[in-house]
């Protein structure tokens, strides 16, 4: 019998850029046979909480969980936060914060591709975007005006990292954000840690104070897998499993539930996220 057990603690909801609703990510999770989740949304809980009662009702185990987009080192690094109970007061506000951010930050978008002959509005991204606003949205509307054919293009063109219509996200530092989730009662994890494409700043970041890799991921080579599960048994981490999927519609979007890992790992998180509230509850 295998120890493989298929679980997914990495996607996205309507809540933020994904295109499944809360419940529809349950029911998707069931069929796949995922025995536990968490909803990893760009700076809302939203998602998760929506879909907490009713993940309880179709018998699935479900975290509370949040994705903090940063800048830094001349990549994109992404830290998600995981929680067994999210109800940090100062936690909550910083993610409303950032999600009035990303509205300033999606207007910038629109001046800036503007700027350059692409005319999309504000109030048609909004009306896109049903929670946080990200940078999927302003590329439906792109799309539905043929300024881009999808997503892949949008990025190589205008979006992407030293592209015209490129605005860096806020000034939150992947530092900052492991501080930020260690300080909540939270279990930071640096997201794809291949995708980083520099392992000197991804054990930077388990030096300052993160507390897992997701090891197991889709764009992961095997090799990539072994090397970041031996990278976490020498900090003494965790690894994690997620799949990153933002539902149907979206550029290389890997269905939810599509990885899995030894049960071993699934237990590990579950302990170790509920010793990080009850350290945090009796500070």
């Amino acid at each position: 019998m295998s120890d493989q057990v298929v679980f997914d603690f990495h996607m996205h909801s309507t809540a933020s850029d994904g295109t499944y609703s809360p419940r529809e990510i349950v029911d998707v999770a069931v069929a796949a046979r995922a025995v536990s989740i968490a909803i990893t949304d760009h700076d809302t809980i939203d998602g998760a909480l929506e879909a907490s009662s009713y993940a309880g009702e179709r018998g699935l185990e479900l975290f509370t969980g949040v994705e903090l987009n940063t800048d830094a080192y001349g990549a994109e690094i992404d830290i998600l936060g995981y929680f067994w109970d999210p109800a940090d007061r100062q936690f909550l506000d910083m993610l409303k914060k950032r999600r009035e951010g990303r509205i300033v930050r999606a207007k910038k978008i629109i001046e800036k591709l503007e700027s350059v002959g692409v005319k999309i509005s504000y109030d048609r991204v909004r009306e896109i975007a049903h929670g946080a606003i990200c940078r999927p949205h302003v590329i439906e509307a792109m799309v539905e005006k043929r300024y881009v054919a999808d997503q892949k293009e949008a990025f190589e063109k205008y979006l992407g990292l030293g592209k015209p219509a490129h605005v860096p996200h806020d000034k939150l530092t992947p530092e900052e954000a492991i501080d930020i989730v260690l300080h909540a009662g939270g279990l930071p994890v640096i997201a794809h840690p291949g995708l980083i494409e520099n392992d000197v700043v991804v054990e930077k970041l388990l030096q300052a104070g993160a507390k897992g890799l997701e090891a197991y991921y889709p764009m992961h080579s095997q090799a990539e897998i072994k090397k970041y599960v031996e990278l976490a048994k020498k900090y003494d981490v965790i690894v994690s499993c997620g799949s990153d999927s933002h539902g149907p519609k979206r550029k290389k979007s890997f269905p939810i539930g599509s990885m899995s890992a030894p049960v071993s790992v699934l237990e590990t998180f579950r302990k170790t996220l509920r010793q990080a509230y009850e350290n945090h509850r009796s500070a």
